[in-house]
């Protein structure tokens, strides 16, 4: 964007402020504007006594951020969407309201605590000696002909108080339980930004290594030792020095192998250098000492909200703070709210208990939802067949000594109706598996990743506990023969597939060359005895012909575009000759998938006739009920909790309460809602509708953390995101409750007691039922009581829900669903639009803090100022598609903005040197005419971009628009002059849509 600063700036000026003078101007007017908004109580707003006032209403809430922190950019954007439309109404004459609370629910501020108590535990407070980050090998670290890796790691934060003088490599060779030995010495002064490598010589190729880093402090005082570095990247194989050309060189990080090219690239923590919880509040400008208190939970609750109010307060938010509250059992008021609400959704039959299907974290012993996750939120448990592939006699010599017990190898999959197309079975030849007992004389043979899932679901004999008989690597069971169910073949073999992920499944998988192109690749290279040759080099085992050439490929189904033999039909046409051409193979799988399941008939099994969908389920309820499979759920992706992240979640059968989202009468309600519900945005809509179709019961109760508890079950707490649905309704009698404290603990202040506020309270207040104090209560007086109904009433619906689209699967759903349980019977309290946006990136990048363009709120409003933050807010954009906060776009502004400013003030006064006002009483010019109906058509396109929620629109017009008019208008007013009441008129006008930007 080209800006018209030709008045007072020249073109270096604008690309480069030579001094802060300009945005100080701005600081100085910001504060005087803000302080006349305190002095008036400007965004306070009650509600009329009833037949009062017909100007409408306006609420519009955002969702209250979560205290572990300050603010960021990323509120900021979102939070400008309801800011900019709350002044738009409010400037309408409207009684518009925008309310503003602080979350603090769920795990992660008690995680935070807890691991900062752990910190100072292990390495000393207030200066904790921390030791460096975890080795890494670095990119093309990895030199076989000479024996050596290059290892890299970034420095401690923190040393004790004592100064760092050197690092210590020390290297273990072989498994683990081996002796750690010194082979390598780097002096602190070495680290480059933090950074340090160090080349280990005298390596031997072949060998199995591990390395860890210690610090050695002045005076010869003790370091730390770091977290040794043992596998390769994916955590999959222990960590060797291979030949050039062998798996463990070209696993290294950034793979390459050989000799390594110059200096070797320098590494890149995974933690991105914020490994502890001491160095995250140390970056947002704590002292060590005043980060010692954080270890208490209820300090955070304390500390950050405040915080937030002042930097949104400094940012300009136009808020009612009277309404200002924060969640968990510490604000008694908003905990009796919570507890009303879910005795609401316990009453109306939306709450039930029983043993389901959660993430669960360990470390918690609890389920661990989507605010409670360092990594996973939105991942959910993925269903799996087990299949049970007894292992023949003779046993392999690995598992010989479970001769005579019943072994199966479980065979993981997400299609149990083409197991009736086995050819053999693969398993990954590097891969370490487990043997575990599944009760006497049983043995599951499986990945120990799949192993700990299913221990969490009651298939092991103790619970969340399973019992490993013995660890081997998959190429001990190559050649191995198996019977596997519904299979044609009396016994199939274990054969090698390089491709295996030891974190999906069982590791263990089935072969069906006709339907599947990925076994079908494998299957035919195994048929081919060179290719076979070379697999067994790569899998370190003989691979006989007699365990693959007198298999062949199996039709189980028939589409019409992809015949019986689908997967061959797709490898020919596609040219694919090598299980190696993993991009065609996707294609190819796809378009199997899609033809078979969505329109393939079953040619063979059990259901031969049936439709594939029909078929898959029957076929898995068969073979369940046979005992030829087991069913067990694992998430779908990685998902490891904050106060653990370094532990991954499982999915766990829990006895819990849970919310019975997606019953039939509920959802269909909430469907019927949602087809009036205003979304601004098509795609939002269909999010919406998918999330309806998907989101199911969901686990409401935990164990630990902050929160309510469950009012009838009070060992159980309210899990974070379900105590989050209704709490817009309590912005509305917030301020009459908790008198001038946002924690609900200033009693003098508060008309009315928290043990007042009891179920009848609240069925009063919001259902309108009549009042009926609980037994031995005082009665709230009349007057508070009917204040509270009538601002209720008043403002009650929403009128807009402002959120990032990450929200819509979860807790806008959920929003909507319980508005549709408390309110079943007044839809009229359902919310009346949701407006969602993408995420923010700054200058077309992810914001990160390891990037180093991670924005504080108020260090944007210091930066840039307030307006100029707002400004580039609006330009970034309004589609629920990432956004791009330009950070050019908000240094022009400054300039921008003044430069404006001194041109209104000039030209009005008669001074301005590009301008001057025709005399009174001259004759109109044409451009005059001109020049009001541009102005008229330009307010109009301004309050169609408002109202649409399309703000970066409304800023062309209002700013650009209006700046281009005037300097036409100006350009042909040189003779004439310009008219002084349209200038008055122009400046007047333009100032109401900048202050609503």
């Amino acid at each position: 964007l080209v800006l018209d600063t030709r008045a007072v700036a020249g073109d270096d000026e604008m690309a480069a402020p030579r001094s802060t003078v300009r945005r100080d101007l701005l600081h100085d007017i910001e504060a005087r504007a803000q302080a006349k908004w305190e002095e008036t109580k400007a965004f306070e707003e009650d509600a009329p006594a009833e037949g009062t006032w017909d100007g409408g209403k306006y609420l519009v809430t955002f969702p209250y951020p979560y205290m572990n922190g300050r603010l960021h950019l990323g509120h900021a954007f979102s939070l400008t969407k309801a800011e900019f439309s709350v002044a738009f109404h409010r400037m309408r004459g409207e009684k518009a309201l925008f309310p503003f609370a602080f979350h603090c629910t769920g795990m992660p501020i008690q995680a935070a605590a807890h691991k900062l108590k752990n910190e100072f535990a292990l390495y000393g407070s207030p200066l904790p000696n921390f030791p460096t980050s975890p080795p890494e090998v670095v990119e093309g670290g990895v030199d076989a002909a000479g024996g050596a890796i290059t290892i890299g790691w970034r420095a401690p934060t923190c040393t004790g108080g004592l100064a760092l003088v050197e690092y210590l490599v020390l290297v273990r060779e072989g498994p683990a339980g081996g002796e750690w030995q010194e082979r390598a010495r780097l002096p602190a002064s070495a680290a480059e930004e933090g950074q340090c490598v160090a080349r280990v010589d005298g390596l031997v190729v072949g060998s199995q290594y591990a390395f860890k880093v210690r610090t050695l402090l002045e005076g010869g005082a003790a370091g730390a030792d770091s977290r040794p570095l043992a596998k390769s990247p994916d955590g999959k194989k222990d960590l060797k020095l291979m030949a050039a050309g062998g798996k463990a060189e070209k696993e290294s990080k950034g793979g390459g192998g050989g000799k390594p090219k110059g200096k070797p690239q320098k590494v890149v923590a995974k933690t991105g250098g914020l490994m502890h919880q001491w160095d995250i509040l140390r970056a947002m400008g704590l002292s060590p000492a005043e980060i010692v208190p954080f270890v208490d939970p209820v300090y955070w609750l304390e500390y950050f909200p405040p915080l937030g109010k002042t930097d949104l307060i400094r940012f300009g938010v136009g808020v009612d703070w009277r309404r200002s509250f924060i969640t968990t059992d510490y604000n008694p008021y908003y905990d009796s709210f919570v507890r009303w609400q879910f005795a609401k959704l316990r009453a109306g039959g939306f709450v039930a208990f029983g043993k389901r299907p959660s993430i669960f974290s360990e470390a918690d012993a609890q389920p661990c939802m989507d605010h409670d996750r360092d990594k996973g939120e939105g991942v959910a448990p993925q269903e799996y067949t087990a299949i049970k592939m007894r292992l023949l006699e003779p046993l392999p010599p690995v598992l010989a000594k479970f001769a005579g017990s019943q072994v199966y190898a479980l065979a993981g999959t997400l299609r149990p109706e083409t197991m009736c197309g086995q050819t053999n079975a693969w398993i990954l030849p590097e891969g370490e598996y487990g043997a575990f007992e599944a009760g006497e004389g049983v043995v599951y043979l499986c990945a120990a990743r799949a192993a700990r899932n299913m221990a969490f679901q009651d298939l092991f004999p103790e619970w969340g506990r399973p019992k490993q008989l013995a660890t081997f690597f998959g190429r001990e069971l190559l050649g191995a023969a198996v019977k596997a169910p519904l299979c044609p073949y009396e016994r199939i073999h274990f054969l090698p597939l390089l491709t295996i992920s030891m974190t999906k499944g069982t590791a263990i998988v089935t072969s069906v060359p006709s339907d599947s192109p990925d076994d079908y690749a494998a299957f035919m290279d195994m048929k081919n005895a060179k290719k076979r040759e070379y697999y067994s080099g790569q899998a370190g085992a003989e691979l006989r012909a007699e365990w693959i050439d007198p298999f062949e490929v199996v039709p189980v189904l028939q589409t019409p575009e992809l015949g019986e033999v689908a997967a061959k039909f797709m490898c020919d046409k596609l040219g694919i000759a090598s299980q190696k051409e993993v991009e065609k193979l996707k294609e190819a799988h796809d378009a199997c998938y899609t033809a078979g399941f969505y329109k393939g008939v079953m040619t063979a099994g059990p259901f031969a006739g049936l439709p594939v969908q029909e078929a898959k389920l029957k076929t898995k309820a068969k073979m369940v009920a046979d005992g030829e499979a087991i069913t067990y759920l694992e998430p779908e992706g990685l998902v490891t909790p904050r106060s653990t992240p370094d532990v991954e979640c499982v999915v766990a059968l829990v006895d819990q309460w849970y919310l019975k989202y997606g019953e039939e009468e509920w959802a269909a309600r909430v469907g019927e809602h949602l087809g009036g519900l205003e979304c601004y945005n098509p795609a939002v809509h269909k999010a919406f509708r998918d999330a309806l179709g998907w989101l199911g019961d969901w686990a409401c109760s935990r164990s630990f953390g902050l929160g309510t508890r469950m009012p009838w079950d009070t060992q159980f707490l309210i899990e974070s995101l379900s105590d989050s649905t209704i709490y817009m309704a309590y912005y509305t009698v917030a301020h009459l409750l908790q008198g001038s404290s946002m924690f609900g603990t200033d009693r003098a202040t508060a008309p009315v007691a928290p043990e007042q506020c009891s179920e009848g309270f609240w069925d009063h207040v919001l259902l309108g039922k009549p009042y009926e104090p609980a037994a031995g209560e005082a009665p709230v007086p009349a007057a508070p009581l009917a204040s509270m109904r009538r601002e209720f009433e008043f403002w009650y619906p929403v009128d807009m829900r402002v959120s990032g689209k990450d929200l819509i699967p979860n807790h806008l759903t959920m929003s909507l669903y319980n508005h549709a349980a408390v309110w079943q019977d007044d839809p009229a309290k359902y919310p009346r639009s949701i407006f969602c946006n993408g995420h923010v990136q700054v200058d077309a990048e992810k914001m990160s803090k390891s990037k180093g363009n991670f924005i504080g709120l108020l260090q944007a409003c210091e930066k840039w100022c307030a307006d100029a933050t707002r400004f580039a807010c609006a330009d970034a954009g309004d589609g629920i598609l990432n956004a791009n906060f330009d950070t050019t776009i908000a240094d022009r502004s400054i300039l921008s903005l003044t430069a404006e400013l001194e041109w209104a003030r000039a030209a009005l006064a008669g001074s301005a040197k590009d301008a001057s006002m025709r005399p009174a009483g001259a004759a109109a010019t044409w451009l005059d005419a001109w020049f009001a109906n541009e102005m008229n058509r330009l307010v109009l396109a301004v309050t169609e971009g408002f109202a649409s929620m399309r703000f970066r629109d409304a800023l062309k017009h209002a700013w650009y628009g209006m700046q281009e008019a005037r300097d036409r208008y100006r350009s042909g007013c040189v003779e004439s002059g310009l008219d002084a009441e349209l200038t008055r008129r122009w400046v007047e006008r333009r100032a109401p849509a900048d202050r609503v930007v």
